[in-house]
C-alpha cells in the first residue's frame, strides 16, 4: 500500500456501477483495479495522527490491506459544519468530485447519529464517497476499528454493493438506507447502548490524560499551595485529627470544584441550540464532564505524589513525633500530603486564568467544534 501525504490525486478507473446492491462471487484482487486510488481527509489533531499510524505500521491482521495495494494519498482538513451543527454533506461531495480519486474517504472526530444509533460510516456511492466518525468506533482498540472500517467501505465500493459492507466488516454491525437510492450508513452491533456508546467515544476524542499540559496554570498553583503543607505544621495537626472519609470527601470536593470552574469560565457547557438538539447537548456536555473530572483527578494524583516525596525528603520524623506528640508513620506523611494536595487543586482554580486560552478551547468535542461554523466577513 503506497501513501503520500500530498494533495493531489491519482485519476480514478473505470467502476461499472450497474449491480449496486448485488453481491458478485469475485475475489478481492480482481475487483481492485490496478490503478486504484484513495484520497483520504482527516480531522486535525487526534484524528490525523490515528490516519497517519494507520498508513505507517506495518500491515498486520486480517484488514491490514484495506487500500488493496492502490495508491493512498493523505491530507489533514478541518470537516466543517453547517448552521445546524450537522456535517457539510455538500462541502464533503465537493471534496470528493475534485480529488478524482477512485474512493474518497473522509474521517472525522464529528460525531454522527441516525436516532438511538451511531453511525460509524456513512456510504455514498454515487459520489464514491465514505465518511467515518471516529467517536462511533467507541474508546478502545480505535486502530482495529479504524482499519476494520476503512476495509468495510472499499470493500463496498470495489463490490458495488451495500451487502459488501456487512460481509467485510462483520455481521454485528447494521447497515441500513438513507435518504437518496444509494446512501447507506452503519451502525455497530448494541453491545452498549448506541448514545453511551459514543459518549464514551467523545470522552476518548477528548484526550483527558493528554490534556494536563493545557493546565500548567492549574498545577503550577496547585503546587505553589500544596507546598505549604509541609512547612505549616497547623496543617500536619489537622491532618492527623481529621478521619480518612472526612480527606476523601474534601479531595472529591475539591477535583468537582475545579472541574466545574474549568467548564463554566471557558463556557464548555453546550446548548441544544449549538449542537443540533437536547439529547445531543447532554452528550457533548457528559463527555466534557467526564473528561474534566479525568483531567483535574489526574493532576490532583500528581500533585499528591509529588508532595509526598517532598515530605518524606524533608519532614524528619522525630521532629514531626515531636510536633504532633505521638509516634509517627508513614500513614502521617501520606495525610499531610492528601490534604495539602487537596488544599492546592482549590488554588489551582485561580491559577486556570493564566492557561493559553488557545489551548483550552480544545480541551472538548465542543469547543472545537466552534472553530467549524462558517464565518462571516467579520469573523474572517
Amino acid at each position: 500500500m503506497a501513501s503520500q501525504e500530498t494533495n493531489e490525486g491519482t485519476a480514478p478507473g473505470e467502476l461499472d456501477t450497474r449491480n449496486q446492491g448485488q453481491v458478485e462471487q469475485v475475489s478481492e484482487s480482481s475487483l481492485a483495479p490496478k490503478n486504484l486510488s484513495v484520497m483520504m481527509y482527516s480531522d486535525p489533531g487526534r484524528t490525523s495522527w490515528l490516519v497517519r499510524r494507520v498508513l505507517q505500521q506495518p500491515e498486520r491482521g486480517r484488514n491490514a490491506d484495506w487500500a488493496r495495494g492502490g495508491e493512498v494519498t493523505h491530507q489533514q482538513a478541518l470537516v466543517p459544519l453547517r448552521d445546524d451543527a450537522t456535517l457539510d454533506l455538500d462541502e464533503a461531495k465537493r471534496w470528493s468530485a475534485e480529488s478524482e480519486a477512485d474512493i474518497t474517504v473522509i474521517i472525522t472526530e464529528i460525531p454522527r447519529m441516525a436516532g438511538e444509533r451511531p453511525k460509524t460510516a456513512e456510504l455514498h456511492f454515487s459520489d464514491r464517497l465514505a465518511i467515518i466518525s471516529l467517536p462511533a468506533l467507541g474508546p478502545w482498540f480505535i486502530l482495529n476499528s479504524l482499519r476494520r472500517e476503512l476495509h468495510r467501505v472499499v470493500s463496498a465500493f470495489l463490490h458495488e454493493s451495500v451487502e459488501a459492507a456487512r460481509q467485510y466488516g462483520g455481521y454485528s454491525a447494521h447497515v441500513e438506507p438513507q435518504r437518496g437510492d444509494d446512501t447507506f450508513f452503519i451502525s455497530p452491533g448494541r453491545v452498549f447502548p448506541g448514545r453511551l456508546w459514543m459518549t464514551l467515544g467523545m470522552v476518548a476524542a477528548n484526550e483527558p490524560m493528554w490534556s494536563l499540559p493545557k493546565l500548567s496554570g492549574v498545577f503550577a498553583a496547585a503546587a505553589a499551595t500544596g507546598a505549604f503543607g509541609i512547612f505549616f505544621t497547623t496543617i500536619w495537626e489537622m491532618a492527623s485529627f481529621l478521619p480518612l472519609w472526612r480527606l476523601a470527601v474534601v479531595s472529591v470536593a475539591a477535583i468537582a470544584i475545579v472541574s466545574a470552574w474549568l467548564i463554566i469560565s471557558n463556557r464548555f457547557w453546550d446548548r441544544s441550540a449549538s449542537v443540533g438538539g437536547a439529547r445531543e447537548a447532554a452528550m457533548y456536555n457528559i463527555s466534557t464532564v467526564v473528561s474534566m473530572l479525568t483531567s483535574v483527578a489526574a493532576l490532583y494524583f500528581l500533585l499528591f505524589v509529588s508532595i509526598l516525596v517532598v515530605g518524606l525528603l524533608l519532614i524528619e520524623p522525630g521532629f514531626m513525633s515531636d510536633t504532633l506528640g505521638s509516634e509517627t508513620s508513614f500513614l502521617n506523611y501520606v495525610e499531610i500530603a492528601w490534604l495539602s494536595a487537596s488544599l492546592g487543586t482549590f488554588a489551582g482554580a485561580v491559577g486556570s486564568n493564566f492557561d493559553d486560552s488557545v489551548e483550552l478551547k480544545n480541551l472538548t468535542q465542543g469547543s472545537r467544534e466552534l472553530q467549524r461554523y462558517p464565518k462571516d466577513e467579520e469573523q474572517r
